[in-house]
């Protein structure tokens, strides 16, 4: 079976393998659940943050960037380019912060007296 994949025109953002600053475009290929792949001229860490924003053609507001992580890295032939394969990138929740916990004891000011 054959894996559905959208393609998408992204702005990626990060620090390639000598830890300089870069913006590049690139497509981004979406593929069912979490696959993710771009290609770059760059040569960046396994690991590496990026932040990958979508370029939306005919619209004036620009869009948020999306931290990844870089998982591999393929040079593609010619070595002028490499594969990525991309995760995202979730911010870690705090202790108590979840939606419907109830939050400790000791962050409950109603109980302070001053």
């Amino acid at each position: 079976m054959n894996e559905a994949m959208s393609i998408y025109r992204v702005e990626i953002s990060g620090w390639d393998l000598n830890e300089q600053f870069f913006v590049e475009r690139s497509a981004l290929q979406w593929g069912e659940g979490e696959t993710r792949r771009a290609l770059l001229r760059r040569k960046v860490r396994p690991g590496a943050l990026l932040f990958v924003r979508l370029l939306q053609d005919g619209s004036p507001e620009r869009t948020f960037p999306v931290a990844y992580r870089a998982r591999q890295l393929r040079e593609c032939e010619g070595g002028d380019s490499y594969e990525l394969t991309l995760s995202q990138v979730w911010p870690m929740e705090e202790k108590g912060s979840r939606a419907g916990a109830e939050k400790p004891a000791a962050a409950d000011h109603s109980s302070r007296t001053n």
